[in-house]
């Protein structure tokens, strides 16, 4: 009795925390959440200063999560010879908003919505489908109007093509990052794969959630935004 309750006020926490992550009037309740950030990443051997955009951060790469953010920053971070300072795994509008007011880069990762969705409600199993599709919109949705200030990959650019990205990202902001070795990338940064029986039967769970009906219509909206972020990878892809 007690497992379900606390599972449904996780869920409740994971759409408190997208929504403050996501609007600018909430600054100082997201205060609580990057100050928990910072201690997560300072107690893990980290560093504090890429839990946070800041006037010193070279570049930003974030998204929703599920989105091959990780592999990104590994990737990129192995490539440099010297250390560029990120600000990462925010999985913040706010943030990336804010970092594109202070004309710092951004690239900004997404995918398709049932393999982003699908993973992180497969890891994080407290959170219900629905919940993940209405996050996914809401996040990008906020950021919609602010593709001048970002170069978006889209999963297959990021963990096939992120050599030709950052490139991009080169080319529009005029950095000089160096670029990524995809063959030594994806063979030291494989993606973790579902192994264990619980695991695999959690995301079958979640793919059965996908084909009710208030899922299946947010699903199309969210498919509808994710066609519109892969314009503007496609189209910055061809513009290079």
């Amino acid at each position: 009795m007690l497992k379900p309750i606390l599972n449904q006020l996780k869920n409740i926490h994971f759409s408190l925390r997208s929504f403050v992550a996501r609007e600018s009037d909430m600054w100082l309740l997201y205060k609580l959440y990057i100050w928990w950030r910072k201690r997560k990443r300072q107690a893990a051997g980290k560093k504090v200063q890429e839990a946070v955009v800041q006037t010193s951060t070279e570049l930003v790469i974030d998204g929703f999560q599920g989105s091959a953010n990780g592999f990104a920053v590994a990737a990129f971070k192995q490539n440099q010879t010297k250390y560029v300072q990120l600000a990462h795994h925010m999985h913040s509008p706010v943030e990336i908003i804010k970092a594109i007011e202070q004309k710092i880069p951004v690239l900004l990762v997404i995918r398709e919505p049932v393999g982003a969705v699908i993973s992180l409600t497969s890891r994080w199993h407290y959170v219900s489908v629905n919940r993940g599709l209405e996050s996914y919109i809401k996040f990008y949705d906020k950021l919609s109007c602010y593709d001048y200030g970002y170069v978006v990959s889209t999963f297959e650019q990021t963990t096939q093509q992120l050599d030709r990205t950052v490139a991009r990202i080169n080319a529009k902001f005029n950095t000089n990052f160096e670029l990524i070795n995809m063959a030594e990338a994806q063979s030291r940064h494989k993606p973790k794969k579902i192994t264990r029986d619980v695991q695999f039967q959690i995301k079958q769970q979640k793919k059965q959630e996908l084909t009710r009906p208030k899922n299946t219509q947010l699903l199309a909206k969210a498919n509808q935004v994710y066609r519109q972020f892969e314009m503007l990878a496609i189209q910055d892809r061809i513009s290079f």
